[in-house]
C-alpha cells in the first residue's frame, strides 16, 4: 500500500475515532453534553480558576412519565435543555441523569447575575411553549454553589451541589438554595452522625411526653411520646434537628426501637401514676414496613416488660399512605392483631386517599397542625376540616388535633365534633417528671372529689379539709346542723350577718386549677339582693353564685378585675325561698365558658368568659361584699374539672331517685 493510501486511512480511523468518542460525550436525546464529559470538562479547567455550578432537578418528572408517557417526558427534557441553552448561553451545560442537569459558569460572571439567570430560566419554564397540563405540574429545584476553586474533585463539588438541590425540595419544591446559606447546616450533619450510635449506647435521647387533652372537660386523653436529644455540650436538641437526617441514613429504626422501649419502661417504673394505664403513642418511620418482623418486634418489647399493647399506639405519618401500600395493610392489621392501636399522624400534611381509610383498621387520625392553622383562616377551610371530622365520626374513627394554640381552634374543633386535642395551649413536650406533676395537678387532682356533706360536721368526706365558721364581730351568732335532703343526714344552717361574717371559710386548695365544677343543696331562708351562696376569691377576680340578682334572678357571676367593664353574668330565674333546691356552675377555662344549672338543667351559657386564676380565698353562705346569707347548706362537692350538662343531670337524678330523699321537687 502506497504512502498516500496509507495516510487517508489513517486519517479516517481518527476520524471515526473522534467522531465515536464525540457521540460516546454527547445525551442522546437533547444533544447536551453528558456526564462522562462534564468530569473531561472539569479536568480541562486549570487548577487557579474558579467557576459557579448549578444543580437543576426537574419536580415531579416522574408524574409527567406516568401520567402521560415517556414520549412527552422526553418532550420536556428537550424543552428545559433549549431554555438552559438560551439562557445560560456562555456555559457549559451537561445532561447527568433522567431529569438532572448541571451548569458550569466562568467564575468571573458576578453572583447576582447568575441569580439574575437562575430566576430567568424558572420564569421562562412557566411560559414555556409547551403544554399547559404538564407545565402546571412541574417546577425546578436548584442547588448553586459559588465561585468554587476547581483544586476541589467535582464528585465532592456535585455533593455539596446536590445537598443545596435537596434542600430547596425541602422548602417546598420550585426553588433555588446557594449552598454556602446551608454549609453550616452540612457541617451540623456530619456532627450529628458521627455522634448518634455512642449518644444512643449512652442514654442521650430521652423521652418527652405531650399531653392529648379533652377540651369538652379538661382531662388527659392520653400522650405523645417525643424524642430529645440532651447532648452534654450542645444543650437539649429537638427532633426537628435529627430526624429528618436520621430518615435519611436509616438510623431511625434504631431509634425508633429505642424510644418504644424507653416508654415500656417509663410505664412499668411508674406504676400507680397516671402513667400506668395512660395510652401513650410513639412515632414509627415509614422505614419498618419493610420488614414484616416489625410488629413481633414491638410485642415482644412489650410483653418483656408486662406492658398491655392496648396501652400503645403507633403513630404513622400520612406519606406512607402513598407507598407500600399493600405492606402497610399487612403492618396495621398485624398490630391491630397485636392489640396496638394505630394512628395517622399529620393527617391533611399531603393528599391522602381517603377511600383507603375504610380499607386500612387506624383507629385515629391527627389533623395536621399546618393544616389545622390555614384551613381555620377561611371559610372554604372550615368547611374542609368540619366534614372531615364529620367523615372519621362515620367511620368510627377518633380525631385529635394537632397544634392548637388559642381558644378560638378549641372553640371552632369543638363545634364540629373534634374532643381530643395537643398543643401549646395545653402543654408543651414534657420531661417525664413535669408530666407527672402536670397529670397530678390536671388529673389526678383535678378529677378528684371534694365533698362537705354537712352531716353533723365540718370535715370533707376525705377527711383532708375542714371548714372554718367566721363570726359576725357585731352579731356574732352560731351556725347549727338540721334536716338535710336525704333522711337522716344533717344539713348546715348559717344564720346570716354583716359582710365577711357568720359565714364559712373553705381551704382555698380545694380548687386547684382553672377549671371547676361547684355542686350543692340550697334553702334559702331569707334572702338578701346579691348575697353569695358561693364566693371564690381570685387574684384577679372572683366567681360566685348568688340566689337573688338582678330583678329578683339568680346568677352565677364571674368578675374580672383587669377590665373595668369585665362583669360576666350567667342569669338565670329566681330561686324560690324556704325551698330546697340544687344548683350547680361550672367553668371551662379550656373554652372560657361559664354554665349555671337549676335542678340539673342548663339554666344559663355564658362564653368568652376570661380565666380567674389563683384562689386567695372561698366562702360558703357569704362574700366580702354583701351581707351574708340566710340559709342551709348540705352536700356541697367541688370538683376540680368541668362536668358535663349530662353528668350534672345524673348527679341531680341520684339524689332525686335516692328513696330516702325528702326534699320536695
Amino acid at each position: 500500500m502506497d504512502k498516500k493510501r496509507r495516510l487517508i486511512l489513517v486519517n479516517k480511523e481518527f476520524y471515526e475515532c473522534k467522531k465515536n468518542r464525540e457521540m460516546f460525550l454527547r445525551d442522546c436525546l437533547t444533544g447536551l453534553r453528558n456526564r462522562w464529559s462534564m468530569y473531561d470538562y472539569y479536568s480541562s479547567l486549570g487548577q487557579d480558576e474558579t467557576i459557579h455550578i448549578l444543580y437543576i432537578d426537574v419536580d415531579n418528572f416522574k408524574r409527567v412519565n406516568d401520567s402521560y408517557g415517556h414520549s412527552e417526558g422526553d418532550k420536556l427534557l428537550c424543552t428545559v435543555s433549549d431554555i438552559l441553552c438560551k439562557e445560560l448561553d456562555t456555559a457549559n451545560i451537561f445532561r447527568i441523569g433522567g431529569d438532572e442537569f448541571v451548569a458550569m459558569l466562568d467564575g468571573n460572571i458576578n453572583e447576582e447575575d447568575v441569580l439574575y439567570k437562575v430566576r430567568q430560566i424558572k420564569k421562562k419554564l412557566k411560559t414555556a411553549n409547551f403544554r399547559r397540563d404538564i407545565l402546571s405540574m412541574i417546577s425546578l429545584s436548584i442547588g448553586l454553589i459559588m465561585n468554587q476553586n476547581v483544586n476541589q474533585l467535582l464528585d465532592d463539588v456535585l455533593s455539596k451541589c446536590d445537598t443545596a438541590m435537596y434542600q430547596a425540595k425541602a422548602d417546598g419544591k420550585d426553588k433555588y438554595v446557594v449552598y454556602k446559606s446551608v454549609e453550616k447546616m452540612v457541617e451540623i450533619h456530619r456532627s450529628i452522625e458521627e455522634e448518634m450510635e455512642g449518644a444512643l449506647e449512652r442514654g442521650e435521647f430521652k423521652v418527652y411526653l405531650q399531653p392529648k387533652v379533652n377540651m369538652l372537660n379538661s382531662t388527659l386523653d392520653g400522650a405523645e411520646a417525643l424524642s430529645r436529644w440532651e447532648h452534654p455540650v450542645e444543650g437539649v436538641r429537638t427532633a426537628g434537628e435529627y430526624i429528618p437526617l436520621f430518615e435519611k441514613n436509616g438510623f431511625v429504626t434504631k431509634l425508633d426501637f429505642y424510644m418504644f422501649e424507653e416508654v415500656c419502661k417509663l410505664k412499668k417504673k411508674h406504676k400507680g401514676t397516671a402513667l400506668e394505664h395512660l395510652k401513650i403513642s410513639v412515632n414509627m418511620s415509614r422505614l419498618h414496613l419493610y420488614h414484616r418482623n416489625f410488629p413481633s418486634k414491638l410485642k415482644n418489647i412489650a410483653d418483656k416488660y408486662g406492658v398491655s399493647t392496648r396501652e400503645l399506639e403507633i403513630e404513622i405519618t400520612e406519606s406512607i399512605f402513598f407507598k407500600d401500600t399493600n405492606e402497610l395493610i399487612y403492618m396495621v392489621e398485624k398490630l391491630e392483631d397485636y392489640g396496638f392501636s394505630v394512628s395517622i399522624d399529620d393527617f391533611g400534611s399531603g393528599y391522602s386517599a381517603l377511600n383507603m381509610l375504610k380499607d386500612i383498621p387506624v383507629e385515629t387520625i391527627k389533623i395536621d397542625k399546618e393544616f389545622l392553622q390555614i384551613s381555620t383562616n377561611n371559610y372554604r377551610g372550615q368547611k374542609v376540616i368540619k366534614n372531615i371530622i364529620i367523615m372519621c365520626k362515620e367511620l368510627k374513627l377518633n380525631v385529635v388535633a394537632e397544634g392548637v394554640e388559642n381558644e378560638q381552634q378549641v372553640d371552632f374543633l369543638t363545634s364540629c365534633g373534634c374532643e381530643v386535642a395537643q398543643g401549646f395551649l395545653y402543654a408543651n413536650p414534657l420531661t417525664v417528671e413535669e408530666f407527672l406533676v402536670y397529670s397530678e395537678t390536671l388529673i389526678q387532682k383535678g378529677s378528684k372529689l371534694v365533698e362537705f356533706t354537712f352531716d353533723g360536721t365540718l370535715t370533707s368526706e376525705d377527711g383532708q379539709y375542714e371548714c372554718e365558721y367566721i363570726k359576725d364581730p357585731e352579731n356574732p351568732m352560731d351556725y347549727r346542723f338540721g334536716d338535710g335532703v336525704i333522711k337522716g343526714k344533717k344539713a348546715v344552717y348559717l344564720p346570716g350577718g354583716d359582710r365577711e361574717g357568720n359565714l364559712f371559710s373553705i381551704p382555698e386548695k380545694v380548687i386547684l386549677g382553672d377549671s371547676y365544677t361547684i355542686s350543692m343543696w340550697l334553702y334559702i331562708e331569707e334572702p338578701n339582693t346579691w348575697s353569695s351562696a358561693i364566693f371564690v376569691k381570685f387574684e384577679t377576680g372572683f366567681s360566685a353564685i348568688a340566689p337573688l340578682a338582678w330583678d329578683s334572678y339568680s346568677t352565677f357571676r364571674i368578675r374580672d378585675y383587669k377590665n373595668i367593664q369585665g362583669w360576666y353574668d350567667s342569669t338565670s330565674a329566681p330561686l324560690a325561698k324556704k325551698k330546697w333546691i340544687h344548683i350547680a356552675a361550672t367553668y371551662n377555662a379550656k373554652t372560657e365558658k361559664a354554665i349555671f344549672y337549676h335542678s340539673g338543667e342548663v339554666c344559663a351559657m355564658l362564653a368568652e368568659v376570661p380565666t380567674q386564676r389563683f384562689v386567695r380565698k372561698i366562702y360558703l353562705g357569704g362574700d366580702i361584699y354583701q351581707r351574708s346569707l340566710e340559709c342551709r347548706i348540705c352536700d356541697l362537692r367541688i370538683y376540680n374539672e368541668v362536668k358535663s350538662p349530662d353528668e350534672i343531670m345524673q348527679l341531680y337524678k341520684d339524689y332525686l331517685y335516692n328513696p330516702d330523699f325528702t326534699a320536695e321537687q
